[in-house]
Formats: C-alpha cells, structure tokens, sequence
C-alpha cells in the first residue's frame, strides 16, 4: 500500500500488511482493509498492489501481501517467510496479524528500515541481551526490544470476566464449558482465566471444564472441521450449559458444533452475531468478547506517521477498546436477574475493585522444561 504523507513529511508511506492463516478470516481482513482506508481516507493516497520482482525462480514468492495459505509450524520458516517478503517489498510500515512473537521480533531486528507493528501480542519475553528467553523470567523487558519494534495488547481478559459472570447465572446451576485451540496461544490463556475468574466471582462452585485441542498452533486453530468434531465430543461427555469456544480460525467450527446442541456461546476475539446472524437467530449466542482491531490498526499507523509509537500499547475495557455485547439482555430466554450481577462486575472492573487475572495471564511463566510455555489456567 503506497501513499504520500500530507504535506510531503516523508516522500512516501509503503505498508505490508502480513495476516496469519489460523486467524478468524473476518478479523485478519478487517485488518487489511482498515490499512487501506487509512491510506486513501486519512493521508490522501491511494493503494496499489505491485507485482513482487522475481527473487529466486525455485522460491514461491508470497504475492498479495500475505505469506502462503499453509501456515510455518516452526519459527524458523516463519521468520525466513516474512524476511523474504519484507525484503522484496521493502516497506516502511509492516502490520502484522498473529504469528510468533519470536519470529515477529527477529524481522524488526533484520530490517531496521521498517516499523513492526504487532497486532494482538503480548510484550515479548526477552533476556536482558534481547534474545527469546524461555525461563519466562523476562528481564530484559520493554528496553531489549528493536527501536522499531511496537506491540498492540488486548485486555481481553476484563471483557471475559464479565462473560464469566453472566454464564454463570445463566448456567442455572450447571456446569460451563471451555475450549481452548491450543497451549501455545497466550491470548487465549487471557480469555479462559478471564472467563473462568469471573464466574467464580458469583458461582464459586460451578463446575467448569476445560479442553484443549492440540499442543501446537496449526493443529489447534487450522482445521475448522476438525475443531468442530472435538467440540461435538466435547459437549457429550461434559455436557455444558455455556460454552466458551477460543479457536481462532477454527471458531466457527466450535460455535456450530454448539448451536447444533443447544448450548449456549461466547464468542472470544470474533462478534459471532455480526459475523454469523443465523447462529444469533438460533438464540444460541450469549455475548462476544470483541478486541477493538481496526482502532488499533488505525492509531499504530497514525502514531507511526508522528513518531510516537509505544513500545507496547493496551487497549482494555475502560478505554473501549475492548467490548462485550449483549444478545443475553435482548432474550426473552436468559436469566432476568442477571443485570445486576453484571453491572456490579463491570463497575468493579473499570474501577480496578477487581483483578481478573489476579495470578497474572496472557505472559510468560517459566517452563520447568525449557518448552514454550502454556496456558496458565490448564491446572
């Protein structure tokens, strides 16, 4: 995405905008098209899509703006994937979607020419020299990371506090369910002790289970058919009166598998009513947990054209960058005294009364085994 800045500040703005194939198709092109729009509506510009000069003939070249549909399993092809990209497009801008931290870290420091924006991670888990550091003891902090390199957070786990509280009332005395793609995903692990904390605020013996669907990435958020079959097992064995699917790409795959069932749902990182009206007219959608991505998109851009990107940025409940919605207060079939429990929960959340994530979630815990490590709420 090509652009002048107003006024000729810089010569020209080149954008990448590199989205992850195991990511909610409908949130990775949001992202793509609030780049766009940036482009043509706030600096004036317009976008062009310029055909990548041959590099190596026996290479396939990511065209378009994204690396291959077959998602890398392992750091090293990711990083060799988005060095090759970056280099032949050689943008000033890069927005990234997903993907590894790591990998996303070792792009900033080769290409020093380029802004890394990276949407939707964590503040990377660095040594005090800069390097990954998988104790998760994190030392080096906000100060070993590249100049050039900005991390956008989502508080997600407020959001999922507040859904914790109403599947609990809803649950009627029954137990909730939580799936989780897989153990590496850090967002995830915001969500499930979010959602998990918040229903124990106002049931604290409700019966919760948890699943998780593979080790790894790709095996837990790169086939939606496959997801959606552990769902099925899922709901008949532990048989579940609300079900929190966190799957990513595969999100969708969970959420059928339940409306199928007659469970109730909560959407994590995607607005399943917005993006799914027949499953919001099955009645079977409770709320969604929704991160507020084309804003994020949006002021990493705008700050990167004034020089003040933060080393990490947090959009959270108070600020509204993370939302909730309320198909639950709209149907006739949902518990009619939960209005209070949740406007009780959200007061205590704004006003810092409670932590949702007391123990901390969503960072870097040490791995007694040196492994990456996983999901914090899996005990």
């Amino acid at each position: 995405i090509d652009t002048r800045f107003p006024n000729d500040v810089s010569p020209e703005l080149r954008t990448a905008v590199l989205t992850n194939a195991l990511d909610d198709a409908d949130t990775s092109a949001l992202v793509v098209q609030t780049a766009r729009s940036y482009h043509a509506g706030v600096l004036n510009g317009k976008t062009t899509e310029p055909e990548p000069p041959k590099k190596d003939a026996k290479k396939e070249v990511p065209r378009g703006g994204f690396i291959a549909s077959d998602p890398a399993p392992d750091t090293p092809t990711l990083t060799q994937d988005l060095l090759d990209l970056v280099g032949i497009f050689t943008p000033d801008l890069v927005i990234l979607h997903g993907g590894d931290w790591k990998a996303n870290v070792g792009v900033a420091r080769a290409n020093p020419g380029s802004a890394i924006i990276d949407l939707a991670q964590p503040t990377p888990c660095l040594s005090d020299t800069g390097q990954p550091d998988t104790t998760g003891e994190c030392l080096g902090g906000t100060a070993a990371l590249p100049s050039n390199y900005a991390a956008t957070e989502f508080a997600v786990e407020e959001g999922a506090y507040l859904a914790g509280v109403v599947a609990a009332r809803e649950s009627k005395g029954g137990s909730l369910g939580i799936i989780s793609g897989s153990t590496e995903c850090l967002e995830c692990d915001r969500y499930v002790t979010g959602f998990i904390n918040g229903a124990l605020s106002v049931e604290p013996e409700i019966d919760i289970q948890l699943g998780v669907i593979s080790a790894d990435e790709v095996g837990g958020f790169g086939d939606e058919a496959s997801a959606k079959n552990y769902t099925e097992a899922f709901l008949e064995v532990y048989q579940p009166t609300v079900l929190l699917p966190v799957g990513r790409g595969a999100t969708m795959g969970m959420v059928e598998a339940a409306c199928e069932a007659g469970i109730n749902v909560v959407g994590a990182g995607v607005d399943i009513g917005a993006e799914r009206p027949d499953f919001a007219q099955q009645n079977c959608v409770l709320m969604s947990i929704v991160p507020d991505v084309a804003r994020a998109v949006e002021e990493a851009m705008f700050f990167y054209s004034t020089g003040g990107n933060a080393p990490v940025t947090t959009y959270d409940l108070q600020g509204g960058g993370v939302r909730v919605t309320d198909e639950w207060r709209l149907s006739p079939t949902k518990r009619v005294d939960t209005n209070d429990f949740y406007a009780a929960a959200e007061v205590a959340v704004l006003t810092d009364q409670v932590e949702p994530c007391p123990d901390g979630c969503g960072v870097f815990p040490p791995s007694a085994e040196g492994t990456e490590p996983g999901l914090t709420a899996a005990d």
